[in-house]
C-alpha cells in the first residue's frame, strides 16, 4: 500500500512539475541594409551591418559567409567599428564592448573583465609599439595591456552622449583622437603624457581621422579639415567644390588620394581638386555611411540600400546574404502570428510579415503602427500612433485592408494604449479614458460614470479561461470584470506591490501574472524601475523580485505563457530573456544562447509550430528559436548531420530507411 502511494506521489510530481524548456535552433532575422563599416585584407572584404552582423566576402570567388549572434560567431550583431591588425579582426560593438577574433576564437573586452565604465558605443582603436592598445568608448578613452585597463581618459563626462569615434597614431607617435560630443567641447584631442588634451576648433564633431605624411585629416560635420603644426585648414562648400559639408568617413587609397562620403556623394580629393559622384537614394531618409577603397575597387555603405560599389561613375548594389528585412528598427511591443503562421510586426517604416518557411518578408510602408494583434481567426489588426494619423485601427485581411478612422469611433478623443481580443473574438480597446468593447457592430463603453471602472487610464488587459477581464490601470490598481461586476485590487486592499500594473497575463491555470511599476516612471525601463513578477490565484499573492528570487530585473517589458504553462519574461536592463516554470528560473542571454540582444521588448509564442519569437531593442531585428521538442520550420538544411537517431519525414512520420529527399533529424532538415 505504501509503495502504491509513493508511486502515485511520484506520478503527481511528474504531472505537475514542468521541465525547463531548452531553446535551440536559434536564428537572427535582420536587415543588412544599414552598413556601418567596410574593411578588407588581401583575401576578404568585411562588411558590418547595424543589427545584421558581419558579411565576410571572398574577393576571389565572391562567396559570402555570415557571422552573427545566432551562430555564436560574434558577440554583437551591431558592429560600429572594425579593424584588422596582425591577422586579428577587432570589433567595436554597440552594446557589448570590444572583441578580438582570430582562428575562430574570440576574446571579449567588456565591463566584467577590463574595468570599462560602460561597454556601449565602442569605436576607435589604435595599437602602440609597446603592445598597449587604445580603444574608444562611451565617455572614455581607455589604454589596455592585455585585458587590463591601465589608464582611462574622460572625454566629457557631463555631455549627454560623448564617445570616441576614431583614433590614429602618426609616424612621430603622436596620438590623435576624434570624438562625438553633443556639447562640442572635446571633439578633437591629442593624447599626451598629461592626459587627453582637447584642441579647440570650430568644425563640430569629428567622425573619422586619416593620416597621410603626418598631416591629420578630419572628416567633420563642417567639411574636410587638415591639421598640422597647430594649424587647421578647412575645405567646405563655401571655399571649394566640395558638394556637401557633413562627412561621415574618410580613407586614403594606395596613391595617397583621400576618399570621403557625405550624405549623398562619394568624393575623391587628389590634393588639388575634389571629384564628386552623386548618390541618388530611393528613400528620403537614406544617406551614405562609410567607404573602403581596395585598389581600384571602391565600396560604399548606405543606410537603406546596403553595400554599394562605385564603378564608372555609377553605384551598383552588392547583394548580401541573409538580408531578410527591410529595416531592423522594430517598434518596442509589436509582434503577432497570423492565420498563415507568419510572424507579423511593425517597424519604424512599415508593416513586416515574415515567413520562416521560405524566409521571405512582405513589407508594406505603413510607419504609423504601434501595435499588431491577431484575433482568434488569425486576422491581424493594427493600432496606430494616436498623435500621428487620423486612422485609429487597421484590419489586414488576405486581400484587403480595412481602415477605421478616429471620427467613426466612440474613443475618438482619447489615446488608445492597447487592443486585445477575448475568447469570443470581441475586440477590446484600452484608452486613457476607459475601456471599449466591440461585439459585431456594437460598441460598449466602460468608464467611471457608467461602471465600476473607477480609474480610466487603462494600460494593459488579459482574459482568463472564463473570459473574465483583468486590466491594469495607472494609479488605480488591477481591475477584474466578470461581465457584470467589477472588483478593484489596490496596494491598500491587497498585496499588489503598486497601483500601476503595466503588464498582465493569465496562465493556463487562471493564475494572473503582473508587473507593477512606479506610477511616475511607468514608461521608464531599467532594472530598478518596477516591482518584479507578481502572481495572484484569486486568494494568494506572491511577488518575485531581485531580493527574494533569481529574477535579474524588477522591470518587465512583456510576459507570455507557452503551451507548457512556462512564464516567459522580457526583463528590462540588458539582462536577457527569463523563463520561470513555477519553480526554477532560467536566463537566456548573449553568453549562453543565440539571442541577438539581451534587451528583449516583445515575446510572441507560436504554439502551433513550437517557436518563440523575440523582438529586441530597436535596431536589432528579431530572433526566433525552437521552443521545446517539435520539429521547427527553421530553414536549416544540412548534409553532414548523419548521427544515428530517429528520422522523420516532413509530415512528422518516423522513417526507418530514408531514401533520397529531405527529412527531419535532431530538429533539423537533412538532405539525403
Amino acid at each position: 500500500m505504501k509503495r502504491k502511494a509513493f508511486t502515485l506521489f511520484l506520478l503527481l510530481i511528474a504531472i505537475t512539475c514542468v521541465a525547463q524548456p531548452e531553446l535551440s535552433d536559434w536564428k537572427n532575422i535582420s536587415s543588412k541594409n544599414f552598413i556601418s563599416r567596410i574593411i578588407h585584407d588581401q583575401n576578404y572584404l568585411y562588411v558590418s551591418a547595424m543589427g545584421g552582423g558581419i558579411v565576410k566576402i571572398d574577393k576571389s570567388s565572391g562567396e559570402q559567409t555570415l557571422l552573427c549572434r545566432a551562430n555564436r560567431d560574434i558577440p554583437d550583431n551591431s558592429v560600429i567599428d572594425m579593424t584588422l591588425h596582425n591577422d586579428e579582426l577587432w570589433l567595436g560593438m554597440k552594446y557589448y564592448g570590444w572583441c578580438k577574433m582570430k582562428n575562430n576564437t574570440q576574446i571579449v573586452y567588456n565591463k566584467k573583465n577590463t574595468g570599462f565604465h560602460e561597454q556601449q558605443y565602442m569605436s576607435g582603436i589604435a595599437f602602440e609599439d609597446n603592445g598597449n592598445i587604445l580603444v574608444g568608448g562611451l565617455a572614455y578613452l581607455y589604454r589596455l595591456n592585455g585585458l587590463q585597463c591601465i589608464n582611462e581618459y574622460p572625454i566629457n563626462i557631463i555631455s549627454a552622449f560623448a564617445h570616441v569615434s576614431s583614433i590614429k597614431i602618426d609616424s612621430e607617435k603622436n596620438i590623435w583622437v576624434g570624438c562625438f560630443d553633443a556639447m562640442y567641447r572635446a571633439t578633437f584631442c591629442q593624447l599626451t603624457d598629461d592626459g587627453l588634451k582637447p584642441i579647440s576648433h570650430p568644425y563640430g564633431n569629428v567622425n573619422r581621422i586619416e593620416i597621410i605624411d603626418d598631416i591629420v585629416w578630419l572628416a567633420t560635420e563642417s567639411g574636410l579639415v587638415s591639421y598640422k603644426n597647430g594649424v587647421f585648414t578647412a575645405y567646405t562648400t563655401n571655399n571649394s567644390n566640395l558638394p556637401e559639408n557633413y562627412l561621415y568617413d574618410v580613407k586614403s587609397d594606395e596613391k595617397g588620394f583621400l576618399w570621403m562620403v557625405s550624405n549623398h556623394y562619394v568624393i575623391k580629393y587628389d590634393g588639388v581638386q575634389f571629384t564628386s559622384y552623386q548618390y541618388l537614394p530611393q528613400n528620403n531618409d537614406d544617406n551614405l555611411t562609410c567607404i573602403d577603397v581596395d585598389g581600384d575597387d571602391v565600396y560604399v555603405g548606405s543606410r537603406f540600400q546596403g553595400l554599394l560599389k562605385l564603378e564608372e561613375n555609377t553605384f551598383s548594389t552588392v547583394p548580401l546574404i541573409d538580408n531578410q528585412l527591410y529595416n531592423n528598427t522594430i517598434n518596442l511591443k509589436c509582434g503577432s502570428i497570423d492565420a498563415d503562421n507568419n510572424f507579423v510586426t511593425s517597424t519604424l517604416y512599415g508593416l513586416s510579415t515574415y515567413s520562416l518557411t521560405d524566409q521571405l518578408e512582405k513589407f508594406v510602408p505603413m510607419p504609423q503602427l504601434d501595435q499588431v494583434e491577431a484575433d482568434k481567426d488569425g486576422v491581424v489588426w493594427g493600432r496606430c500612433f494616436w498623435y500621428s494619423t487620423d486612422t485609429c485601427l487597421l484590419k489586414f485581411e488576405r486581400n484587403d485592408t480595412i481602415v477605421y478612422s478616429k471620427k467613426d469611433y466612440p474613443f475618438n478623443e482619447s489615446s488608445v494604449t492597447q487592443i486585445k481580443f477575448d475568447n469570443r473574438n470581441r475586440l477590446w480597446v484600452a484608452t486613457l479614458k476607459g475601456l471599449y468593447c466591440r461585439d459585431g457592430d456594437t460598441w460598449t463603453a466602460y468608464n467611471k460614470n457608467n461602471s465600476g471602472l473607477s480609474f480610466e487610464e487603462v494600460r494593459c488587459m488579459a482574459f482568463d479561461s472564463k473570459n473574465n477581464l483583468w486590466c491594469g490601470t495607472r494609479g488605480g490598481g488591477l481591475f477584474f470584470f466578470d461581465g457584470v461586476n467589477w472588483t478593484q485590487y489596490t496596494k491598500s486592499n491587497s498585496q499588489l506591490p503598486s497601483d500601476c500594473p503595466m503588464v498582465v497575463v493569465v496562465d493556463k491555470n487562471d493564475i494572473v501574472w503582473i508587473n507593477c511599476r512606479y506610477a511616475q516612471y511607468y514608461d521608464t525601463y531599467g532594472i530598478e524601475f518596477g516591482f518584479g513578477l507578481t502572481s495572484f490565484d484569486g486568494t494568494n499573492w506572491i511577488t518575485y523580485n531581485r531580493k527574494n528570487s533569481p529574477i535579474l530585473s524588477d522591470c518587465i517589458w512583456d510576459i507570455q505563457i507557452d503551451g507548457d504553462n512556462n512564464k516567459w519574461l522580457a526583463t528590462a536592463g540588458d539582462v536577457g530573456l527569463t523563463c520561470f516554470n513555477g519553480t526554477d528560473w532560467k536566463i537566456y542571454d548573449v553568453e549562453n544562447s543565440g539571442i541577438a540582444l539581451n534587451e528583449v521588448t516583445k515575446i510572441t509564442i507560436d504554439s502551433k509550430n513550437d517557436l518563440i519569437w523575440l523582438t529586441q531593442y530597436p535596431g536589432s531585428g528579431m530572433s526566433v528559436a525552437k521552443l521545446n521538442c517539435l520539429p521547427s520550420n527553421i530553414k536549416t538544411v544540412r548534409q553532414d548531420d548523419r548521427r544515428e537517431t530517429d528520422t522523420y519525414d516532413l509530415q512528422g512520420r518516423k522513417i526507418k530507411s530514408p531514401s533520397k529527399g529531405i527529412y527531419i533529424r535532431n530538429g533539423k532538415k537533412i538532405v539525403y
